[in-house]
């Protein structure tokens, strides 16, 4: 990809952005981006030490840097998980390398249909006041100002991308390869553009974060319940017998735990129904906990 076409490719970008946003949001999420401009590392450390910052990295060469003022983390797990987050808190990390994976996916796609293909990559987060090591990021560097403007006020960020290298030279045609016959001519093939039925325009939901987990009503999650735990030498399992009894480290009264997907969820104590166990849930986790088990 030559520099030349990154203007072009930009607006592309930002309105794969622009959708991914207004759907996670529920709302008409204007997003707007500033002309490029050339940068250096040192010149945009201090800012990304000062905001959180997700470096996109393949094996050995960092993709893009994209870096967040405060208010994002807030406005986008809100949206999300129905809970607002901030960057020190249990599962920002993780939900942040969630959602720049669906950004990145989004914007992949698009310029994918322009012929432009961008590489997989696994996310590095940096929390705010935590430097990036100099090894992580490029010599030269292309800085993108973005702005999200909402009725609260808009929030702003940027992303860092190296600069997009030249093609190639093509190579001259060797004289003995035009002397040559040509190869005999195929037929032309008829092509036609293809033809689509009008689906009508685009109606997104209204309600924000409900709606991502409207579509996950259905879904069906695997609900365990653990009694109790204890480590045993291997040597004591191996001597298990039956009519061996295994003294677990629950003690009797504490509230059993309750999991879904692996995660816990709420606390109970155990019910007999007819003729089956059941729990009765005494205790449940925090909205956050519990809607972490969808990610």
């Amino acid at each position: 990809m030559s520099r030349s076409i990154l203007p072009d490719l930009l607006p592309v970008a930002r309105k794969a952005l622009q959708a991914f946003l207004q759907t996670l949001l529920g709302a008409e999420s204007p997003l707007a981006l500033q002309d490029p401009e050339e940068t250096t590392p040192e010149a945009v450390q201090a800012d990304c030490q000062a905001r959180l910052a997700v470096l996109g990295r393949t094996e050995d060469t960092t993709t893009f840097v994209l870096v967040l003022s405060d208010e994002w983390l807030p406005l986008l797990s809100a949206a999300m998980l129905g809970e607002a987050m901030s960057a020190s808190d249990e599962g920002a990390e993780d939900l942040v390398r969630e959602l720049t994976a669906q950004g990145y996916g989004s914007v992949r796609n698009a310029l994918g249909g322009e012929g432009i293909k961008l590489p997989e990559v696994t996310y590095l987060v940096s929390l705010p006041g935590q430097p990036i090591a100099a090894r992580l990021l490029p010599s030269e560097l292309i800085k993108i100002p973005f702005e999200l403007a909402r009725k609260e006020g808009s929030i702003d960020g940027f992303a860092l991308i190296p600069p997009p290298s030249a093609p190639p030279p093509q190579e001259e045609d060797d004289p003995t390869e035009a002397a040559a016959p040509a190869p005999p001519r195929r037929a032309a093939v008829p092509v036609a553009p293809a033809a689509f039925p009008n689906l009508g325009s685009e109606h997104l939901g209204g309600d924000g974060g409900k709606a991502n987990f409207n579509l996950l009503a259905e879904v069906e999650l695997e609900i365990t319940v653990e009694l109790g735990r204890r480590h045993l030498p291997l040597a004591d399992v191996l001597n298990l017998t039956t009519g061996s009894v295994i003294e677990l480290e629950k003690l009797v009264g504490e509230p059993l735990q309750i999991f879904a997907n692996g995660r816990l969820i709420a606390e109970g104590e155990a019910v007999v129904i007819d003729e089956q166990f059941g729990v009765r849930v005494t205790a449940l986790a925090s909205t956050r906990q519990r809607a972490k088990t969808f990610l």
